[in-house]
């Protein structure tokens, strides 16, 4: 049975959300299986080749760097406990430029961190059967890795929470297992020189391994998936990176004292090395499946956690709306987990190994200082909760201190690439994404319908604000006009208005009336053939809940009642609309009833003409009417102004397409408003266009055609066509 109205109002207003599933040992699980991936089973080796012997000081010293940024997110995930992580803090705090600049970084960096998981699952998962394994295979093994485990989180976090308790602690157990395997082989005269590259060796290997102390991010990621997460997620995230720094050292510690570390640096999986002087075949086996374990508990992690970053972005438009979106069933956020693997599936595709890893570690970096910040602010700012010790004052600056540290050790390749992401990302916000998002600020929107937004290759799609139901059949008729033959849709809006004080949902539960206006609007007569698209929108402005709904649902056009100046508060919105709209505006006066079988056009100039004679004509053709086109010239005309007109004329009668009749009037008056409103009387319909004013020619409805619709004895159509520049603007920013 199709829902109604109301039906589908009382389902979309109570938004679907995530299931709180996760506790400690489920956040710290996840935490752990990102931390414990290829940074030991990979990178090692290519750590080793930087830093020789005394990699495994590399791994302490970023260890603890970086544990400064854990107590960052702690301190910031226990004050603002949503999923988005670093994005969701940086946002809270510092607003929407910092917070997609924060986000857009982290989702490229949980990018290139899948890519390199997936490409070491592939290394350790055809190690198991051969050491000389094609380069086309271990692409297939790790794409294959990406789409998999992407499709079982799209099924729900139980599925994939279950798979990572397995991955991770069957990749510690292998680790344990390797550990003591391989200490009574340990040689520690392989440990020296232990800086047989200097100390630049040691922050080069640093530069490579930091990805590997970045998991316990992830667990922010998730946190409304998190029971009670303002205790869990910080708990959670310190647990996670001991454990890990933990088994980060040992490993390395026993690697440099069991295999040289020149054999370390050029193999492929290193960790397979070691465990074949540890205990043979069966070590080899052993640690290849570890790989495989540690791999794919880190891509699953990183997987789910990158489509939290992309969803909260989502959720506040600053990237498109549906991946913003929980599907109703499997309550994850599938279109955000199906385009993080998609570009993880092409990382892996056209992406270096060592270049990944460096990019993702450059983006890590990077977003921490904004959050850094953010903390910052917060201490100084927060009320609700005490100021924290001394001690934890200096978190923020020290965490800084130390993120730029770090970044200073990446090679100038990679920063000028991590730079360039940086400015993408720059232009992407600029052009699309502010926009959008101060939208989502102003206001909401609900779609009373099943049927998603249709994707018009012709026609129009025109929106209709509707709160006097004794306009709605004029301002019906004359939409559906301009859509006969030409298909479209057409979208019936009613906005509501909402104080500061009140949230829009708040807001919102309380429109009865408005579902009433719109449930009775779209059973009109005028509407039988046409296909609609009821909207109910709350905003804090009525102008800009107008304009906004018109760029969500990708109008081309906005056809309006218009009351003229007989309410000054009803023209100003009118002005506001016309002045901010970057779409076609029909402003329609009504008087008696609407079937117009007389209409004149007022010409003026030609940057309206278009639109003004294509309504003349399809409201003609639509009530078998005619048309008079007017043009006024002053008594003491010019024969250059008299040449003007008569061009207006003609390309007026060269852009009507209709069937309607014309006929064409050159006349003369010293005071054309009289002239109209005395011939009024003749008509039924009046089309004149808008005017513009200021310096920048903004369009307005002035005082002309104002006085024209407050004395006309018809009804009067104002017109504004949307410019070249308003288009072009509104193709960019009307998808979503």
């Amino acid at each position: 049975m199709t829902e109604t109205i109301r039906e589908i109002f009382k389902r979309k207003l109570v938004p679907v959300g995530f299931v709180r599933t996760m506790g400690l040992l489920g956040a710290t699980t996840l935490g752990i299986g990102a931390l414990m991936g290829a940074g030991i089973y990979v990178l090692i080796g290519l750590a080793a080749g930087s830093a020789g012997p005394a990699v495994w000081l590399s791994y302490l010293v970023c260890g603890l760097l970086s544990l400064l940024s854990v107590a960052v997110f702690g301190e910031l995930s226990r004050r603002v406990p949503v999923s988005g992580g670093g994005y969701a803090f940086t946002y809270s705090a510092l607003g929407s430029f910092w917070g997609f600049m924060t986000g857009w970084l982290l989702a490229l960096g949980s990018i290139f961190a899948c890519a390199m998981y997936a490409t070491g699952f592939a290394y350790y998962a055809t190690t198991l059967f051969s050491q000389n394994v094609p380069e086309p295979l271990l692409k297939a093994t790790a794409l294959g890795a990406i789409v998999f485990l992407t499709m079982l989180n799209s099924r729900g976090t139980k599925s994939g929470d279950d798979v990572q308790k397995l991955l991770t602690w069957g990749n510690l157990l292998v680790l344990a297992i390797l550990i003591g395997l391989a200490v009574p082989k340990a040689n520690p005269n392989l440990m020296v020189p232990m800086f047989p590259k200097g100390l630049g060796g040691l922050g080069a290997a640093i530069a490579i391994i930091y990805v590997s102390f970045f998991g316990y991010q992830l667990i922010a990621n998730n946190a409304e998936e998190i029971v009670d997460p303002e205790k869990t997620v910080p708990r959670a995230m310190f647990l996670s990176m001991i454990v890990s720094l933990s088994f980060y050292l040992a490993v390395a510690l026993i690697s440099v004292m069991v295999i040289p570390w020149e054999t370390l640096a050029e193999s492929k999986a290193p960790l397979v090395e070691v465990a074949l002087k540890g205990a043979g075949r069966l070590g080899w086996v052993l640690v290849a499946l570890g790989g495989v374990l540690a791999s794919a508990a880190a891509l699953n992690s990183t997987l789910l956690s990158q489509s939290r970053q992309i969803f909260a972005m989502g959720k506040d438009r600053l990237f498109p709306a549906i991946f913003g979106r929980i599907h109703e069933v499997s309550r994850t956020p599938r279109a955000a987990l199906w385009v993080g693997g998609l570009v993880t599936f092409a990382a892996v595709l056209v992406g270096d190994l060592v270049f990944i890893v460096k990019s993702a570690n450059f983006c890590f970096m990077v977003s921490l200082l904004p959050a850094c910040l953010a903390l910052r602010k917060l201490y100084r700012s927060s009320e609700s909760i005490a100021t924290p010790g001394r001690w934890k004052r200096h978190i923020p600056e020290a965490a800084f201190l130390a993120n730029l540290l770090l970044l200073i050790t990446l090679d100038w390749a990679s920063i000028i690439f991590g730079l360039l992401l940086m400015a993408m990302g720059l232009v992407i916000y600029l052009i699309y994404s502010r926009k959008r998002e101060i939208r989502s600020r102003t206001g909401m929107s609900v779609v009373l319908t099943q049927q998603p937004k249709s994707k018009l290759l012709s026609g129009m799609r025109i929106l209709v604000p509707i709160a006097n139901p004794q306009t709605q059949p004029a301002l019906f008729s004359l939409s559906a006009a301009l859509l006969a033959g030409n298909g479209g849709e057409l979208v019936v809006l009613n906005v509501v208005e909402a104080s500061n004080q009140i949230d829009f949902h708040s807001a919102l539960v309380g429109s009865e009336d408005s579902l009433d206006l719109l449930d009775k609007g779209c059973k009109l007569p005028e509407l039988d053939r046409e296909k609609i698209r009821p909207v109910i929108r709350v905003s804090r402005s009525l102008s800009k809940g107008i304009v906004h709904a018109a760029e969500e649902e990708g109008c081309n056009m906005i056809v309006m009642g218009f009351a003229g100046e007989e309410s000054v508060q009803a023209a100003s919105l009118m002005d506001e609309v016309i002045s901010q709209a970057r779409t076609d505006i029909v402003l329609l006066k009504v008087r008696e009833e609407f079937h117009p079988k007389r209409i004149a056009v007022s010409l003026g100039g030609s940057s309206n003409m278009h639109l003004i004679v294509r309504l003349a004509g399809s409201l003609a053709d639509r009530f078998d009417g005619r048309i008079d086109f007017l043009n006024i010239l002053p008594t003491d005309y010019t024969m250059e102004q008299k040449a003007h007109s008569s061009r207006m004329l003609a390309q007026a009668i060269k852009q009507h397409m209709g069937k309607a009749l014309y006929n064409i009037e050159l006349t003369s008056s010293d005071a054309p408003l009289d002239f109209l409103v005395e011939r009024s009387s003749e008509f039924d319909l009046l089309i004149v266009g808008a005017t513009k004013v200021g310096l920048l020619e903004r369009a307005v409805i002035g005082p002309f055609s104002s006085q024209i619709a407050l004395r006309s004895r018809c009804s009067v159509a104002i017109i504004r066509a949307a410019q070249v520049g308003d288009r072009l603007g509104k193709s960019i920013i009307r998808r979503g």
